[in-house]
């Protein structure tokens, strides 16, 4: 009795043996199995996300083609008029992937805006024995037109300019609209508004308004009232242009929230324009002593910036808020702005031995900073584009 009770026992323990091998290896094998698909599926999602990664860096490299036009493909050609021929094909490794890039222009997609591209670029990441994995992304690039500039100071916005004058007292400063570089030129100070009931731009300026000259296009030299153009058509979009250089500007706002010099290393040469960017904000600006700036400054914010002593601006500054621009040599040096000012919303104040004189080689110098950047996104994320979908812009 008691060994056939044994033997029971013995073969229910076996029995249990057998079924907990049995589930172990079931499980073991299922966890083997997760773990591989889930092996599988990160080197998927890592080799996808490679591939969009390598797309972009596609986006980038036409970027830098269209904006750099001496290291351009060597078989790029150019029509009649200087412009690429397309459709363009360009090609590149990177990490173990390639990416594939085409630019269109107006001739294959006429929805695009006047000097725009779209481009097209493929990443992809190459696999053995599977199939690669592609990631396709495609923009529509251009860069802004040049921003019409109506006079050596422009005052481009709906405030009454008597708000934007202030403290042009002494008698000698001078803003000159006639092109330094060329024949013919600008006003000297062109107005967007003026408040019908309030004081405008002569009575502003009193008896100092001599000190206002301009030209026109045929060389014509002009004086006081004759030099000032009021126009309520002028444009008044500063932002756009001062977000669009902000994106490729370097910024140097106050970085303690005091009046802030700008460092002499990043004030630009002749040969090589900057673009600069500061919120006032953050602390007052100032360009001084002997100093001289290249290229585009762009302001912002309720602060103040300075140009003091024998310092000087070549380009553009763009004051787009609330700023107080303030331009006061002395002691017989002059501070000069070589280009054009154009303000919005500011304050312009000049005193001493200061001037603004409008030059279009300056001025065109700093324009030719704007850059190819991307305007819109199109179609979905890794899917090819059908350029019959996108009819306007």
């Amino acid at each position: 009795m008691l060994r056939l009770r044994l033997n029971s026992e013995l073969g229910m323990t076996m029995l249990i043996a057998v079924i907990v091998t049995f589930l172990g290896t079931v499980l073991a094998g299922s966890y083997l199995s997760m773990v591989n698909y889930e092996s599988r599926h990160s080197v998927w999602q890592k080799h996808r996300a490679q591939s969009l990664f390598l797309a972009e860096a596609g986006i980038e490299k036409g970027l830098y083609y269209l904006n750099n036009p001496d290291n351009q493909p060597s078989y790029w050609t150019l029509d009649m008029d200087g412009q690429l021929v397309t459709p363009l094909f360009a090609e590149g490794s990177l990490a173990g992937g390639t990416y594939d890039i085409v630019l269109y222009d107006q001739s294959q997609a006429p929805w695009l805006p006047a000097n725009a591209y779209l481009i097209a670029s493929t990443g992809t990441i190459p696999r053995i024995s599977e199939e690669d994995i592609e990631h396709k992304v495609s923009c529509v690039a251009h860069k802004l037109d040049k921003l019409p500039i109506p006079g050596a100071l422009s005052i481009l916005d709906d405030a009454d300019p008597e708000i934007e004058l202030d403290k042009f007292q002494s008698a000698v400063w001078t803003i000159d609209g006639q092109d330094m570089d060329a024949p013919g030129g600008l006003p000297g100070i062109a107005v967007a508004n003026e408040n019908p009931g309030g004081d405008d731009i002569d009575e502003q300026l009193g008896n100092r308004i001599d000190q206002v000259t301009g030209s026109d296009e045929g060389g014509g030299s002009y004086q006081g009232t004759d030099a000032i153009l009021r126009d309520s058509s002028l444009p008044k979009n500063l932002d756009a242009y001062a977000n669009y250089f902000k994106r490729i500007a370097l910024d140097i706002s106050s970085p303690d929230g005091n009046k802030y010099t700008i460092p002499t290393s990043v004030l630009g040469t002749d040969d090589n324009y900057q673009v600069l960017y500061a919120n006032l904000s953050q602390g007052d600006l100032k360009v001084a002593g002997t100093e001289t700036g290249c290229g585009i400054l762009v302001l912002e914010g309720n602060g103040e910036f300075e140009m003091a002593g024998g310092s000087e601006w070549n380009g553009l500054i763009i004051c787009a808020s609330d700023s107080i621009i303030r331009l006061k040599g002395g002691g017989g040096t002059p501070s000069h702005i070589y280009g054009a000012l154009l303000v919005a919303n500011g304050i312009v104040e000049m005193n001493g031995t200061a001037d603004i004189v409008y030059s279009s080689e300056r001025t065109d110098k700093a324009f030719d900073l704007l850059l190819y950047q991307v305007y819109s996104w199109c179609g979905g994320w890794g899917e090819t584009l059908d350029m019959q979908l996108y009819t306007t812009m």
